[in-house]
C-alpha cells in the first residue's frame, strides 16, 4: 500500500468518526469516544504527510512507462528504438593508434576504469587528455563494441609551426633544382602519408623531418 492509498483510508475514518460523533447525544460517552478516534486518525494522518516518499525502483518505472502503451513488448522496444539517434550501435568506432596501444598495455576492460586513468592517473599526456574529452561518445562505444584502428599517417615537418601540403605547379614545370611547395600549420591542409618512405623521400627534397600524424594534433 502506498503513502496515497494511507492518505485516503485515513481521511475515510475520519469522516466517518466525524459522522457518528454528530450523531451521538451530546456528551455521551460514545460520541467522546468518536471524537478521540478522529483526532488520533488526524495524528497519524499528520505523521504520515511528513514521511518521504520511497524510493521508485526502476522496474516500477518501467512499469508506469508500459501502462501508457497498448501494444507488447516487442512493440513498445521499437518505439523505443525508434527514438534513438540514427546510428548503427552495433559498429565498431575508429580510434587512433595510440589510444589503442594505452587500452591494451593498461588492459583497460571498462568505460568505468577508462576514466579513472583519464582524472586520476598520468598515462594520458594533455593532448591526448583533450582528445578524449571532445570524442567521449566514442570512448564509452568502443567498450561496447570494440574498435578499428586508424590508419597510421605521416608528415613533414618544415620548422616547429608548418607542415608540407604540395608541390606547386612551378615546381613541376621548370623541373627547378629548388623544390617549390606550399606549407601551412591547418590540420585540414597539411599533407598526410599513408606510406612512410614516400613522406621521407619528400622530406629529403624539402629539408624537412617526418613524424608521425595523430588525430591529437588536429586540436
Amino acid at each position: 500500500m502506498d503513502k496515497q492509498k494511507c492518505l485516503e483510508i485515513l481521511n475515510q475514518k475520519i469522516d466517518e468518526a466525524q459522522e457518528e460523533t454528530d450523531r451521538s447525544p451530546e456528551g455521551s460517552s460514545y460520541g467522546t469516544l468518536m471524537l478521540g478516534r478522529k483526532q488520533a486518525f488526524s495524528d497519524v494522518r499528520g505523521l504520515l504527510k511528513t514521511l518521504d516518499e520511497p524510493e521508485i525502483t526502476t522496474e516500477q518505472a518501467w512499469e508506469k512507462i508500459a501502462e501508457k502503451f497498448e501494444e507488447g513488448p516487442k512493440e513498445l522496444c521499437a518505439t523505443l528504438v525508434s527514438a534513438l539517434p540514427p546510428y548503427n550501435l552495433s559498429e565498431k568506432p575508429e580510434i587512433p593508434h595510440w589510444l589503442a596501444e594505452r587500452t591494451e598495455e593498461y588492459n583497460i576492460d571498462s568505460s568505468v576504469k577508462f576514466w579513472r586513468y583519464v582524472f586520476n592517473g598520468s598515462i594520458f599526456d594533455p593532448e591526448e587528455r583533450a582528445w578524449i574529452l571532445d570524442n567521449d561518445d566514442i570512448i564509452n562505444k568502443i567498450f561496447l563494441c570494440g574498435y578499428t584502428v586508424k590508419e597510421l599517417a605521416w608528415v613533414v615537418k618544415i620548422n616547429k609551426k608548418v607542415y608540407f601540403c604540395r608541390f606547386t605547379d612551378k615546381y613541376f614545370k621548370e623541373n627547378s633544382d629548388e623544390p617549390t611547395y606550399s606549407e601551412s600549420g591547418n590540420p585540414e591542409l597539411v599533407k598526410k602519408f599513408t606510406n612512410k618512405d614516400k613522406a621521407e623521400a619528400v622530406a629529403t627534397l624539402v629539408d624537412g623531418e617526418v613524424e608521425e600524424w595523430s588525430e591529437k594534433d588536429e586540436q
